[in-house]
């Protein structure tokens, strides 16, 4: 009797914990963390009299908050702070910045030492003095429209330090654009053009004088003897660039200009240069950034999906800070590499695109009539028609050599289950609604949402870390990336709609074994004062405490001595909290990776919900189907987490956070389309219509 009332218990919150909005879960995470705000805000106050009057300035105009440091670790605006830095000196930039930087490495390890309020305030300082050392540097001399503080001040408006560097992109490219170091003329027989080259770029040109100018109005595309090797290098890229629209801007204005001849006159030559510097130009901002119109798009994302989110990180490049590298090294080419995100999908989708691409110019294929469900064995005259449509794409490769009959044998199966798994689609071999929905997909659609993939792909965050966590929403999985080889792979439940899980960065920081659940107001009134009201003991019986505050250590509240029939819509001050245990809502583990968005990774204890093919059945967290087997891969590359120690507190229902020794890179991405390393190309839904709201915001 008694295992029957836990699996009702254990149906019951797993089914709430569905119902919660995500916004619910947010404010928890915000009401937790502003009473450490509160607390460390007035200390702040107190402590920064002590300093410069620049840091009094800076913390004046954000009201003493706390910025780079919350209750248990440092922020997702520290990390992304040190990221950066990283990456800048890492390329020989900001060699100024290096002692406090690896000084404040050294102290973010050792944070859990840190137990005082003090010691963190003091900590605080330290990053606040590098992020204003760091910004200064960039701004220094430029016509920038912010300061450190007026950036700072932005940033906590748009909630992320990510979305103040990005409003600085073009003062960070400036800095850390290479002087010209050639000595030479950069084309041979150039002399006696450089006069007329800066009067047009400050007259008709006006758009190609940032180039010139750190050029030294020197050309770099045509001189007197005729195109450059670096004309030769833009031209042939673009030429073999199948991502490129044929019909387009770019490609007919090369076309155009590859059938000139060389000009002799000076006046043509300086137009001809500054024709090809135009081209270069646009090509590699396409390259760099491809087609999405982000500002339309996440206009439509606030009218049509109110709690999602697509944040987007910048690339700290331009065309010509990228041709001044290139020059230096001697070719065009290396511009073309760095402009390339090196994320690990992003080439193999071009292998994608020109095998559908091909099957476009082939003609495509015809869509099918609507039909009643087929299954294996049956007679059906829509057989030799679908046998076609799989042979177009090459997931039907026939078992003898000419087949003409109705019949669905076995030979059409094994390809239409091939083609169901690369859809996400169940692999059953009926031919229903959904495999009928895949197979009408034109060869042009397919085209334009590879093309769409490879866009979006531009504009994730790139770093150059070994280990790196991904989550695909639509494919419902997660990946461990060992550099570009994938190590570990499960399936996981995102967001469902309108509970979208957002499309974010972060480092995933802590583990926490045996976690606490904090349980949203909506199921408090729905489902437990109803409960409490037939019966005062439910709380102790179901393992749900109940606090004063959202942290375990938190004052306890006797829950007999609460008069629960005064509650209802109104709800007590308290928190309400399932300890942890087999029947928790977030099971046995969970994966933090601070954000406003209150997501994280964590167990489940609805198993069940793993065998759907279509997994957005959360409310914005991410489950995973074998977090046991991630803790065991974050126990091989982690020298902090003992896997066999873990399982040991697993047995038991102690809370045990566990701090990484550093912390490894998670994306959360929405990408529909992809290629598996044995080459099969994928493709999914477009569960949320992100899909379709950024091909409307195309350019």
């Amino acid at each position: 009797m008694m295992h029957i009332k836990i699996s009702i218990l254990l149906l019951l919150l797993t089914l709430t914990s569905l119902s919660a909005k995500v916004t619910e879960y947010q404010e928890i995470y915000q009401t937790d963390n502003n009473v450490f705000k509160r607390s460390i805000s007035v200390q702040i106050k107190k402590e920064v009299k002590h300093h410069t009057k620049a840091l009094q300035d800076l913390y004046a105009q954000i009201k003493y908050q706390p910025v780079w440091i919350s209750k248990d670790q440092i922020t997702h605006d520290a990390e992304v702070l040190l990221d950066e830095i990283e990456l800048d000196i890492n390329q020989g930039f900001f060699s100024n910045l290096d002692q406090i930087y690896q000084d404040l490495l050294k102290e973010r390890l050792l944070f859990d030492e840190k137990q005082t309020v003090e010691e963190k305030v003091i900590l605080e300082f330290k990053f606040t003095q590098l992020y204003t050392q760091y910004i200064d540097t960039i701004i220094k001399e430029q016509n920038c429209p912010y300061t450190a503080v007026t950036l700072m001040v932005y940033s906590i408006e748009k909630g992320s330090l990510v979305a103040g560097l990005n409003a600085i992109v073009k003062e960070r490219i400036i800095h850390t654009t290479p002087d010209l170091n050639t000595t030479d003329r950069i084309v041979k027989a150039s002399r006696g053009l450089d006069k007329d080259i800066k009067t047009k770029c400050q007259t008709t040109y006006k758009i190609l004088d940032e180039m010139y100018t750190l050029l030294g109005h020197q050309p770099v595309w045509v001189g007197r003897s005729g195109l450059s090797i670096y004309t030769t290098e833009l031209f042939s890229e673009i030429k073999q660039d199948i991502t490129l629209d044929k019909k387009g801007k770019i490609y007919k204005e090369y076309q155009r200009l590859f059938s000139f001849e060389i000009p002799k006159e000076t006046k043509k030559i300086v137009k001809y240069e500054l024709h090809i510097a135009k081209l270069y130009k646009q090509y590699m901002g396409y390259l760099l950034h491809g087609e999405i119109n982000w500002k339309k798009f996440q206009k439509d994302l606030k009218r049509h999906h109110r709690n999602a989110a697509w944040v987007t990180h910048d690339v700290v490049a331009s065309p010509e800070s990228l041709l001044v590298a290139a020059i230096n090294e001697g070719s065009l080419l290396y511009a073309f590499h760095k402009a390339s995100p090196q994320f690990p999908w992003y080439k193999t989708l071009f292998t994608a695109l020109d095998k559908y691409q091909k099957m476009v110019d082939d003609g495509g294929w015809e869509s099918l009539p609507v039909f009643k469900t087929i299954k294996p064995g049956e007679n059906n005259h829509m057989i030799p028609l679908i046998r076609e449509r799989l042979s177009k794409e090459g997931d039907y490769h026939g078992c003898s050599e000419t087949v003409v009959t109705a019949k669905y044998d076995d030979c059409l199966l094994h390809a239409v289950k091939i083609f169901q798994k690369r859809h996400g689609l169940a692999v059953e071999g009926y031919i229903g609604k959904l495999t009928q929905k895949a197979l009408n997909e034109s060869a042009e659609d397919k085209v334009a949402q590879i093309k769409l993939n490879i866009d979006r792909m531009k504009w994730l965050k790139r770093d150059k870390e070994r280990y790196h966590i991904l989550v695909n929403i639509p494919a419902f999985k997660m990946y461990v990336f060992d550099d570009h080889k994938i190590i570990q792979s499960m399936k996981v439940i995102t967001g469902k709609k309108r509970h979208e899980t957002p499309i974010f960065y972060n480092r995933v920081r802590t583990i926490v074994l045996n976690p606490y659940w904090r349980i949203p107001r909506s199921i408090i009134r729905s489902e437990i004062i109803p409960k409490l009201k037939k019966n005062r003991h439910y709380l102790n019986k179901n393992n749900i405490e109940l606090h004063t505050g959202y942290s375990e250590h938190s004052p306890r509240v006797n829950s007999l001595k609460v008069n629960w029939h005064k509650y209802g819509k109104k709800l007590p001050s308290y928190k309400f909290m399932q300890s942890p245990g087999v029947t928790n809502a977030l099971g046995k583990v969970k994966y933090l990776f601070p954000n406003k968005f209150a997501v994280y990774m964590h167990d489940t204890n609805a198993k069940s919900l793993f065998k759907k093919d279509i997994r957005a059945l959360s409310h914005g967290c991410v489950r995973l189907h074998k977090p046991f087997e991630l803790l065991e891969t974050f126990s091989n590359i982690d020298a902090k987490v003992d896997f066999k120690k873990a399982k040991k507190i697993l047995k038991h229902n102690r809370k045990t956070p566990i701090r990484l020794a550093k912390s490894i890179p998670i994306d959360m991405v929405y990408i529909t389309t992809w290629v598996e390393p044995d080459g099969t190309i994928e493709f999914r839904d477009d569960i949320y219509g992100f899909d379709k709201l950024q091909l409307a915001s195309y350019k």
